[in-house]
């Protein structure tokens, strides 16, 4: 039987419908891509749509901020070489004591300083550094909350059961933990580093954003990375049934990092209202503004030239991890 003659295969041929289909997949996450750059207060402009628009942004932005490609870095000039410990550019100052407390008490801890107010029962920031080089691979398990018996009007563990808050850390368990050990981390654990935070928050971008300051930013260019996290405060009357801990507003934290002869500066802001999925790239304020909503001042010690070039632009990304341009300001 005489065998059939093959056909020749079928070359896949873009018709005009698919081409414009492409075209259209590629305007959209380009976009995308550039609503993610925008600042917050122009992103919040496009209303019921901004959700939408943060999904589809999600999908290109981090990657080519990785790379270097896109989002822009507040840095300045900055030939120094920071002095030792978890604040080198100065712990943050009450600059407005109507929404911070003058009563700042300052904890020196093994792998972070911590800010605590004896009148609102509970951290108002903490200042922590996360360089490169690791103590420990992993956070051994969690160890118990417990009180702070060096801080008079530290709360018990027990004032936040039944409250419906998280005990939010402020200078966190994984990062201290791997970077200064397990005594270290036995002290993110006592009630002055502990505040009311909304388990949405919490266990969703606040948790995320821990991970990226203690996995992806010490490795952006090899160098430490120093932390402060802060409050906004809440309402006065706002406070736990059990231990009057007042309850925030929201939470913040800004993050430096001196690399290429640069001071570069990022400050992200979180409400408690903050959804789960929210991601932290659509968080960043400018230092300004964050000093504005906690009442403190950042960055004291740097020459008020420096502070007002660091502290009145807003980041638009991380800084890059696999640069093709060189990770440089942009």
């Amino acid at each position: 039987m005489a065998r059939k003659a093959r056909r020749p295969a079928r070359r896949w041929r873009p018709g005009p419908g698919k081409t414009l289909l492409c075209l259209a997949a590629a305007a959209a996450l380009a976009f995308g891509n550039w609503f993610a750059h925008l600042p917050t207060a122009e992103r919040a402009a496009f209303g019921p749509a901004e959700l939408t628009l943060e999904a589809l942004g999600a999908i290109t932005a981090d990657l080519t901020d990785a790379l270097g490609l896109t989002g822009r870095d507040v840095a300045v000039p900055y030939a120094k070489t920071p002095a030792p410990g978890p604040a080198p550019f100065g712990l943050p100052r009450v600059a407005d004591p109507s929404v911070a407390p003058g009563d700042v008490r300052v904890l020196r801890r093994q792998g972070y300083w911590v800010g605590f107010s004896p009148s609102l029962h509970r951290p108002v920031w903490a200042a922590y550094a996360v360089p490169e080089r690791r103590l420990l691979e992993s956070a051994p398990p969690r160890p118990p909350f417990a009180k702070d018996a060096e801080a008079p009007g530290s709360p018990e563990p027990g004032d936040y059961t039944g409250s419906g808050y998280d005990r939010g850390h402020l200078a966190p368990n994984h990062a201290i933990a791997t970077r200064y050990g397990k005594a270290a981390q036995a002290e993110t654990f006592l009630m002055t580093n502990i505040a009311p935070q909304a388990p949405e928050l919490n266990r969703g971008p606040w948790r995320a954003l821990e991970q990226i300051v203690a996995e992806e930013l010490p490795a952006a260019g090899g160098g430490t990375v120093w932390v402060i996290v802060c409050l906004a405060p809440g309402a006065p009357g706002d406070v736990l049934r059990k231990g009057g801990v007042q309850v925030p507003k929201g939470f913040g934290m800004v993050l430096a990092a001196v690399r290429g002869g640069a001071l570069r500066a990022i400050a992200l802001y979180m409400p408690q209202e903050t959804k789960e999925t929210k991601r932290p790239r659509y968080c960043f304020r400018s230092v300004r503004e964050l000093e504005r909503l906690t009442g403190l001042d950042f960055f004291p010690d740097l020459p008020k030239a420096a502070q007002e070039a660091l502290e009145t632009r807003e980041a638009s990304r991380f800084w890059p991890t696999l640069p093709l341009l060189g990770g440089g300001a942009r």
